[in-house]
């Protein structure tokens, strides 16, 4: 479930040491960092892929996530996660069994709420290029890495940025052990209306469920 949490929502293969903050890239990631901040919510839909070249791993998925605060609801496949601030639940529709955990418990790097403010501290960034999307956008493509590496799971994120809106169009991320995994922004929608009972998990819709409570 951690990998599907993560499929929330990054890197490249360049060495720390050669990676420069440079003034075009910090431009972009200052921008995106400005407007993620002062987004009181954001909807996504969006299709997320897993590739690991050496168990020949190739995973694709479709999800849609809502944030609003520190609060989320995120569907992936068959499998929903909510936080409502105080419990996040964990939904599995084959089993109809939804587990119960601390938010304080998850992993910071796979909160969806923090999906692109994270990487405003801690990181050095490189310009890559200018380029047209699949869907023809035009996007400017950094680099991050962390500057603490012994500390992150992943050694690169790569964001791709719509240079018009400033908006996040991709964020691929290059993990130590041989994953890659991309999430493409398929629709994003900041500062929606979202009502608070869409963050929250009602059993009395899930007839039979079966409660892990796990804290």
């Amino acid at each position: 479930m951690k990998q599907t949490v993560a499929l929330l929502a990054l890197l490249l293969s360049t060495t720390l040491v050669q990676a420069q903050d440079d003034p075009r890239s910090k431009t972009i990631v200052d921008k995106l960092m400005t407007q993620a901040k002062a987004w009181t919510s954001f909807e996504a839909d969006f299709s997320s892929r897993l590739q690991n070249t050496k168990d020949k791993l190739d995973v694709k998925q479709e999800g849609n996530m809502k944030v609003k605060g520190k609060k989320f609801r995120l569907v992936l496949d068959k499998n929903t996660i909510i936080n409502d601030g105080v419990t996040m639940y964990t939904y599995n529709k084959d089993a109809n069994e939804v587990s119960l955990n601390d938010p304080k418990e998850m992993d910071q790097d796979l909160d969806p709420s923090t999906l692109f403010t994270q990487y405003e501290k801690g990181f050095k960034s490189q310009f890559v290029e200018e380029k047209a999307d699949a869907a023809g956008v035009m996007t400017q493509v950094v680099k991050l890495f962390p500057l603490d590496p012994a500390k992150k799971p992943f050694h690169t994120v790569i964001l791709s940025v719509d240079k018009a809106k400033g908006q996040p169009r991709s964020v691929q991320v290059l993990y130590k052990d041989g994953n890659v995994v991309t999430y493409t922004m398929k629709k994003f929608t900041p500062n929606g209306e979202m009502a608070d009972a869409l963050f929250t998990f009602d059993k009395a819709k899930f007839p039979g469920v079966e409660v892990n409570d796990m804290r």
